[in-house]
């Protein structure tokens, strides 16, 4: 446990610059104008990071950065009033393009895979890492590793981290997501599709979902939170089984609700908070996000206000 002066520790390997193109719809084929373009440091721990600082909770995010929009990264998540720490690569940081459609409630994304990073570069980031841990209370580790770096790249920090007997909240998926497991993260956050990935199998009811979370967190994590949506959380531990479910909103952008509501469980656990307390606040960090045009982009009283509504229960 950590009090409200010690840094949560966010990292985005594979960083990103956000471009968000806001227009009436997209047409294929067709020349647009965007009404409004917003540009922020991206990948999903940077948008933890973000939700974090407007929670007033001091952050230090790092990963990796190189060329123009590395630089652009640094100066944005400083002017939010984030702390950077950054291994610096060869290679310039990826763009990822959302384009939200108002009239039609559409989202389209096109992402970049980043630049491929060497194993040179994994270890150098490896020795910053731990160098890092020292000054932070929790770890938040999320998104996709770059190209160049192996699978096995999260199990190695995690592990680190537990060394130091440090929480640390992953959302990964994929093969990082199974060999990340077994270090023993304190919590794991897939969204539904990605627990059906990692179960190798549909998860259509929500009993198959439960199902499914039991086993992973018994694979290794101490908690398993599996998103789902509207349909609020579900939160899985050695003891108990809790959903929580959020007020009827209309939503204007659920891009960043996940990155959001994973800020709202390291908020809440890194101050020895309940799990469902914890749960609560993922789901309001998560709604309030969905109520804005941004991207992981909330207001602590809307949050604070929501948190009052979400509804809990036991399963």
């Amino acid at each position: 446990m950590t009090d409200l002066t010690t840094p949560i520790l966010t990292v985005s390997l594979n960083a990103a610059i956000d471009v968000v193109y806001t227009l009436p719809r997209l047409t294929p084929g067709a020349i647009h104008i965007a009404m409004t373009v917003d540009r922020v440091a991206g990948g999903k721990a940077n948008n933890v990071a973000r939700v974090l600082a407007r929670l007033g909770r001091p952050v230090l995010a790092t990963g990796f950065a190189g060329g123009a929009a590395g630089r652009f990264l640094l100066e944005n998540l400083t002017a939010q009033g984030i702390a950077t720490d950054y291994e610096r690569m060869a290679g310039e940081n990826r763009s990822c393009l959302t384009i939200l459609g108002t009239e039609a409630g559409s989202v389209t994304e096109l992402r970049e895979r980043g630049p491929t990073l060497t194993e040179q570069d994994g270890d150098r980031f490896v020795q910053r890492f731990t160098r890092l841990l020292g000054d932070v209370g929790l770890v938040v580790i999320s998104g996709s590793l770059p190209p160049g770096l192996p699978p096995a790249f999260y199990h190695t920090l995690v592990s680190l981290a537990k060394e130091r007997e440090l929480p640390v909240i992953l959302d990964a998926s994929g093969k990082a997501l199974q060999v990340a497991i077994e270090a023993g993260p304190t919590l794991v956050k897939p969204n539904r599709d990605e627990l059906a990935e990692w179960a190798g199998r549909p998860l259509p009811a929500l009993a198959d979902v439960i199902e499914a979370a039991r086993v992973l967190a018994a694979a290794g994590p101490a908690m398993v939170a599996v998103s789902l949506g509207a349909d609020g959380i579900i939160l899985i531990t050695a003891t108990e089984a809790l959903v929580a479910t959020p007020p009827l909103i209309q939503a204007r952008n659920t891009v960043g609700s996940g990155d959001s509501a994973v800020a709202g469980l390291a908020a809440a656990l890194s101050t020895g908070a309940s799990p469902a307390d914890a749960l609560r606040l993922a789901v309001a960090c998560g709604t309030a996000n969905a109520l804005t045009d941004g991207v992981a982009e909330v207001d602590p009283a809307t949050v604070e206000e929501i948190r009052t509504q979400v509804q809990l229960r036991s399963l």
